[in-house]
């Protein structure tokens, strides 16, 4: 009689092992916690021979306990569904609640009687629980959340046979959920990357060539983004009254949906740039046009633009949101005239202003955005990406020119 009695254990024990070992090269497979965690609550079931079980996932900063999956052979997806969208626990509420704060596993023999049974489960369900065995999982240090075996179905109440083989595949599951966290934000890095390839391919392609200007004009543009994108635009548009519209342009945010963004913002202003012969009006025009588009998709963008005589040096000068540029002059850095104007897309009929200046020959107006780049906080010395448009009017005398110009490069990188 003993002999047999542990034969039997010992057949137990051994199908318990092979359904571990089933369960670790099953759950090796799942790349994603939408699949792997239905397939970890159903392999719950098998090795510990339970009615239904349920995964509830901790969120660190709520720190409160959600539903995640649920499997009941009685009630079905119905269950899942309810608790879902219903039930969450605070640490310390209910049992599962209790195991997660103290990070140890329990068995409930009588739950209907237990103190800490959360009732509304299974108020919510239907359905009724006698016995539970709950554990937490953990990785490093690190709580995911806590699974639940409900009603064991061969015998009145788990036991500590039962709470061994659920801790040891707790540890498998837990393994099994960094590693689909780990490919998830694999891939979520994979995808931004090529949305930011895709992006800087878009935006290398709003690149103009910059012209020649007549009368000694130069102009030029360098772009030096932190990472593979930035937000920047900028563009050199002649005009039929003998006139260069310029401006420098930054979309907020990076990535792809900011580039087209970009090109939509670059096709708009070249568009209505021969319909206003002002920049203030031009701008007004702009925004306008924009307004919608930016706004539906959370994006606003800063803007200086401006539009430039040759002949003359006369220059025009509007802003929206942006920094105002840097006016160098043979004797050091000019102040600029207040000009206001909100950034493009906040507000649907905003008002700018417009400066005139008069630029003289050997001066130059360098536009430039500094941008700094960071996830959440900005830290000391974060990455920035720098987009400068310059030019320098009537260089007429070659040997002061070149010393002027030498200024206006040690004054520009300040």
């Amino acid at each position: 009689m003993g002999a047999n009695s542990s034969d039997r254990r010992d057949k137990k024990i051994a199908s318990r092992l092979r359904k571990l070992i089933e369960a670790n090269h099953t759950l090796a497979d799942m790349e994603s916690l939408e699949e792997l965690l239905p397939r970890l609550l159903d392999l719950a079931r098998s090795v510990t021979d339970a009615e239904a079980s349920s995964f509830l996932l901790y969120d660190p900063k709520r720190n409160v306990l959600k539903f995640a999956a649920v499997k009941d052979e009685v009630l079905g997806d119905k269950a899942s569904d309810i608790l879902k969208d219903s039930i969450e626990l605070k640490m310390g509420e209910g049992i599962a609640g209790w195991v997660a704060e103290n990070r140890t596993p329990i068995i409930v023999r009588d739950v209907q009687s237990d103190p800490r049974f959360f009732k509304q489960a299974d108020q919510e369900t239907g359905f009724v629980t006698r016995t539970l065995l709950c554990v937490p999982l953990i990785h490093r240090e690190e709580l995911l959340g806590v699974i639940n075996v409900l009603n064991s179905r061969s015998k009145p109440c788990f036991d500590t046979e039962d709470e061994e083989i659920l801790e040891s595949f707790a540890d498998l599951a837990a393994v099994a959920i960094i590693r689909s966290r780990l490919i998830e934000t694999r891939l979520k890095q994979q995808r931004l990357e090529t949305q930011l390839e895709t992006a800087a391919k878009i935006q290398s392609l709003f690149w103009p060539q910059l012209p020649e200007m007549e009368l000694g004009s130069r102009v030029w543009a360098v772009s030096l983004p932190a990472a593979v994108v930035g937000g920047d635009l900028y563009d050199v548009i002649p005009m039929p009254d003998s006139s260069w519209l310029i401006y420098v342009a930054d979309v907020a945010d990076k990535g792809l949906p900011a580039a087209l963004i970009m090109a939509a913002l670059s096709s708009r202003i070249r568009s209505e740039a021969l319909m206003h012969g002002e920049v203030d009006t031009l701008l007004e025009s702009v925004n306008t046009a924009m307004h919608d588009l930016l706004a539906d998709e959370g994006f606003f963008a800063t803007i200086i633009l401006s539009k430039y005589w040759p002949a003359t040096g006369r220059m025009q000068l509007a802003i929206g949101g942006h920094l105002p540029p840097l006016w160098v002059v043979e004797s050091g850095v000019a102040n600029i005239p207040n000009t206001k104007g909100i950034a493009l897309g906040v507000a649907a009929g905003a008002k700018y202003d417009k400066t005139e200046m008069a630029l003289s020959p050997l001066s130059s107006s360098p536009m430039t955005t500094k941008l700094k780049m960071s996830q959440g906080s900005m830290p000391k010395g974060a990455l920035k990406s720098k987009l400068t448009v310059g030019f320098v009017s009537r260089l007429i005398h070659a040997s002061a020119s070149l010393a002027a110009l030498a200024g206006v490069i040690r004054l520009w990188n300040i």
